[in-house]
């Protein structure tokens, strides 16, 4: 018997969890899913099966959630880590604290850290000091906690760790691929953010499917030439966690950051915990500009989300940039 534990009670820890707990009981799997949580009444709701960040939808239970963290990692074979990119220096705390030294670690956060702006895997490397992998791809969290299949991927420069990842989630309804490109994976996901930001806005501005099909294919763009700067490789940025997560994020209201995108060009106040992209995406601006790397649609967002500037003139200066060869 195995122990899988997982750090973070909200949507997406939920789903996670109730997947493995799903595949532990039926048989498929045989491991313990230990949640680590930071109040009572969340570890309550969770062992009685539903999610209070799901809206209070079933799960499956996980076979033990606590608000104690040496009983949820003592003894894991394996650590997902489910908070938001705020939490994860905290969560590496913990984990460097009471989980195994050859415990095999996983990042789901997107976004960079707004103090340093150091993606996920170089927060492990500062904190932990070894290497971790990154879980990320196209997935909503309560489709994945009703059984719905999905597809990630796990990346990691050493191949065992990302394989025992996706060996964790097989026979259950998440499909686990593996790469050794954590670095693109992690631009890939915090990048899509901002981009369906603007798809959100484009979408509330009547501005067409034309305009959102060059906004994501050009938010590609965006994300590669960072990827590459920070020695990710192009081809990651065509998969799950670059591609296929722009798609899902950039073309479904169901996503936080499209939502908070439509409420700006709606003219609305958008909640301020809706999306991860705004509270990243100075972050990457800054990263962006320090490489020397071009990043105009995330820029924009930046202006309109922290700087106040007006939406139709950012979009107008978008347009009126100097045509140049699409992938130079």
């Amino acid at each position: 018997m195995s122990k899988c534990a997982i750090i973070g009670g909200g949507a997406w820890g939920s789903a996670l969890a109730s997947v493995l707990a799903s595949a532990a009981n039926d048989g498929s799997q045989n491991h313990d899913i230990n949640m680590l949580v930071r109040r009572q009444d969340m570890a309550d709701a969770l062992m009685a099966g539903t999610s209070p960040r799901l809206n209070h939808q079933d799960i499956t239970p996980p076979h033990l959630a606590t608000t104690d963290a040496k009983i949820a990692l003592d003894g894991a074979d394996t650590v997902l880590v489910v908070v938001p990119v705020a939490a994860t220096v905290e969560a590496l705390s913990l984990i460097r604290k009471y989980a195994p030294a050859d415990a095999v670690i996983a990042l789901t956060a997107k976004g960079l850290e707004a103090n340093t702006g150091d993606l996920q895997p170089e927060l492990a490397e500062k904190h932990l000091g070894r290497d971790i992998v990154m879980l990320c791809g196209p997935s909503f969290a309560d489709e994945t906690a009703a059984g719905k299949p999905c597809c990630l991927v796990a990346a990691s420069h050493d191949a065992a760790m990302a394989q025992t990842i996706a060996r964790l989630f097989s026979s259950s309804s998440v499909r686990v691929y593996t790469s050794d490109d954590p670095i693109a994976v992690a631009v890939a996901s915090s990048v899509k953010n901002v981009i369906a930001i603007a798809a959100g806005i484009t979408a509330a501005l009547q501005l067409g499917d034309n305009a959102r099909a060059a906004l994501i294919t050009r938010g590609l763009a965006e994300t590669s030439r960072l990827a590459l700067a920070l020695g990710g490789r192009k081809e990651t940025l065509f998969g799950l966690a670059g591609a296929g997560d722009m798609f899902l994020t950039c073309t479904d209201s169901h996503s936080r950051n499209y939502s908070f995108g439509f409420a700006l060009g709606s003219g609305t106040t958008p909640s301020s915990d809706l999306a991860e992209g705004a509270k990243t995406v100075s972050s990457i601006v800054a990263r962006a500009t320090a490489l020397g790397v071009e990043t105009p649609i995330t820029a924009a967002i930046d202006r309109v989300v922290n700087h106040h500037a007006d939406i139709k003139s950012e979009i107008k200066l978008l347009l009126a940039r100097p045509v140049d060869q699409e992938w130079g």
